[in-house]
C-alpha cells in the first residue's frame, strides 16, 4: 500500500502470567477442536461458553510458545492484544515480531520478507498480512496453511461475521481470516471548501463536479493541491473504475481475462493524467506520515485514501472540519464502490503450534476480541491515536456498533466493497499497474499504449497461474 524498503524483523518479547482464562474462542457452535482437546460441544443459547482446553505441553507445565509476525502496523494495539491474551491464557507465551517498526515497508516488501523467512524455516505461528494480495501469493509459495484443515467448521462460522471474507475463502479453501477493514473514500477539508466559496455539504459526485471543485480551489489557493492520491498504487484507482461501471477483469475472484483497454479503465487513467497536467494533484508520493502532514498543513484539500484517515486528522487537528464522501463516478450516477483493503491473519507452513495459533486468531477476529481492539470494551488502555491507526473493524457487529459513534461514523462508511481480482497472479499484476500509473502521473505517456502493454503482460501472468494451480480453477 505504501512505498518503502524491505525491513528486517524487530523483535519484542513479552511474557505475562495471570491465572485467568477467557471463554472459548470463536462464535457459534461447530466441530472446531481447541488445541489438544476434544471437539467442543455445541452450546445451547444462553449457556456459558466452555473453557479452552490446553495442549499436552501446557498440561505438563510447559508453556506453548507462539511467534506472531506483524507485517501491517497498529503496533500499540497488537502488543496490547498479545499481552491481554497471555494474561488470560497463562499457558501461552507469545513472541512478537514486526516489520513495521521501521518506516513504511510496502506490502510487496512485506510479502517478500515473510516468504523469505518461511522458506528459511523461520518459525512463525501467526502472520498479520495484507488481505487482498498476500494470501494467494503466500499460498502459491507454499508458505501458508489452508485453515479449514486446522480449524474445521469454526473457520466458516467465523467468516460469516466478517467483512472481506470472499477475499480469502476461495473454492472451499480458506487461506486467512480477515482482521481489519480498510475502505477508501474522498477525505476533504470542509473549511477550505467554505473559504473558496464551495458548499462542503455538496462534495463532487461526477468528474465534471470534481473538475470544477479543483479549478476553484486552485484559483483561490495556487500553492495547494486540490486532490491528493498515492501515485504508485492500484488500490486507490480501482474504485474510480468500479464506481463508473467498469472493471479490469472478467470476474472479481480468480479472473481468467485481463481487460484494461476498455473505455472506462482508459478514461480513468486519462482523467488522472489530466490532474497532473493541470497541477491539481500531488507530485510527492504519499505515506501515512506525509499524508497527515500535507492535509493538516493545508497543502492537500481533498484526498483519496483510507476513510480512517478522518479519525487521525480529527485527533491531530480537531479544530478543522474533516469529512468523507464517496469517490465520484464519471457521470455522477454511479454507485460508490470501494476497494476493501485491510489485514488478515494466516498460519504459515512453519508454524510450530497451528492449533494454538488458530485459538489466538479466532479470539482476535471474534466480536469480543474486536470490541477490545477498537475500544468498545475497555481493557487495553489505548490512546485514541492508537485506536485510529488500525483501519476499521472487520467484525460486522462491531462495525455496526461504531457507525453510530460520533467519532467513528464518518470512517465506518456504507460503501459496498468488492474483490479486486484476487488470484495467485494478482500481486504481480497489481505492481505492473501501479508502476504504469506512476508513469502516467509523472511522464504524460500515451495511456492507450501503456494499458495495452500492461494488459498483455498481465494476461500472461493469469495464464501461468491457471496452468500452475488447476485446483483453484476447476473446469466447468
Amino acid at each position: 500500500m505504501l512505498s518503502g524498503r524491505l525491513s528486517r524483523f524487530a523483535t519484542f518479547v513479552t511474557f505475562v502470567t495471570v491465572a485467568a482464562l477467557l471463554a472459548g474462542c470463536g462464535t457459534g457452535g461447530s466441530n472446531y477442536t481447541p488445541a489438544g482437546g476434544a471437539a467442543a460441544p455445541t452450546q445451547p443459547p444462553g449457556a456459558a461458553a466452555a473453557q479452552p482446553t490446553t495442549s499436552a505441553a501446557a498440561a505438563g507445565g510447559q508453556k506453548i510458545h507462539l511467534v506472531y509476525f506483524n507485517a501491517r502496523g497498529a503496533e500499540a494495539s497488537e502488543r496490547a492484544l498479545v499481552n491481554r491474551y497471555m494474561q488470560d491464557h497463562p499457558n501461552i507465551e507469545i513472541e512478537y515480531l514486526s516489520t513495521t517498526s521501521l518506516n513504511g515497508p510496502s506490502d510487496t516488501d512485506a510479502i517478500a520478507n515473510l516468504i523469505f523467512n518461511i522458506q528459511a524455516k523461520k518459525t512463525i505461528d501467526i502472520a498479520k498480512i495484507e488481505v487482498s494480495r498476500t494470501p494467494l501469493d503466500l499460498m502459491a509459495a507454499n508458505a501458508i496453511q489452508e485453515l479449514n484443515a486446522v480449524g474445521g467448521d469454526a473457520v466458516k462460522n467465523q467468516l460469516k461475521g466478517l467483512l472481506n471474507s470472499n477475499y480469502v475463502d476461495i473454492n472451499n479453501g480458506t487461506w486467512a481470516i480477515p482482521y481489519e477493514f480498510d475502505p477508501f473514500g474522498y477525505v476533504y477539508n470542509a473549511d477550505m471548501y467554505k473559504e473558496a466559496g464551495l458548499n462542503p455539504d455538496n462534495p463532487p459526485k461526477s468528474w465534471d463536479d470534481l473538475r470544477q471543485v479543483n479549478t476553484t480551489l486552485k484559483s483561490k489557493n495556487p500553492n495547494v493541491w486540490p486532490i491528493c492520491m498515492p501515485i504508485n498504487n492500484l488500490a486507490k484507482t480501482m474504485p474510480w473504475v468500479w464506481t463508473s461501471g467498469g472493471d479490469f477483469w472478467d470476474k472479481d475472484i480468480l479472473p481468467t481475462k485481463a481487460d484494461f483497454t476498455n473505455p472506462v479503465v482508459t478514461n480513468v487513467y486519462k482523467f488522472e493524467e489530466e490532474w497532473s497536467q493541470k497541477q491539481w494533484r500531488n507530485t510527492d508520493e504519499l505515506n501515512d506520515t506525509t499524508t497527515l502532514q500535507l492535509m493538516i498543513s493545508r497543502k492537500c484539500v481533498g484526498l483519496i485514501f483510507s476513510t480512517d484517515e478522518v479519525l487521525q486528522l480529527g485527533a491531530n487537528d480537531p479544530k478543522t472540519d474533516w469529512r468523507v464522501a464517496g469517490i465520484p463516478s464519471q457521470d455522477g450516477k454511479g454507485q460508490t464502490t470501494t476497494y476493501g483493503g485491510g489485514s488478515a491473519l494466516a498460519i504459515p507452513t512453519t508454524a510450530a503450534h497451528p492449533k494454538e495459533a488458530m485459538d489466538f486468531i479466532m479470539w482476535l477476529t471474534s466480536d469480543d476480541g474486536q470490541r477490545l481492539k477498537y475500544g468498545v470494551t475497555q481493557g487495553l488502555n489505548l490512546a485514541d491515536q492508537d485506536l485510529y491507526v488500525q483501519a476499521n473493524p472487520d467484525s460486522i457487529a462491531v462495525s455496526d456498533q461504531l457507525k453510530n459513534d460520533a467519532k467513528w461514523k464518518q470512517s465506518i462508511v456504507a460503501f459496498p466493497s468488492r474483490p479486486p481480482g484476487v488470484s495467485p497472479a494478482f500481486s504481480k499484476i497489481y505492481q505492473l499497474l501501479a508502476d504504469m500509473q506512476e508513469r502516467v502521473v509523472r511522464s504524460n505517456p500515451d495511456v492507450d499504449s501503456e494499458l495495452a502493454n500492461v494488459q498483455q503482460q498481465s494476461q500472461a501472468l493469469l495464464d501461468q497461474a491457471i496452468a500452475n494451480f488447476p485446483q483453484l480453477y476447476p473446469k466447468s
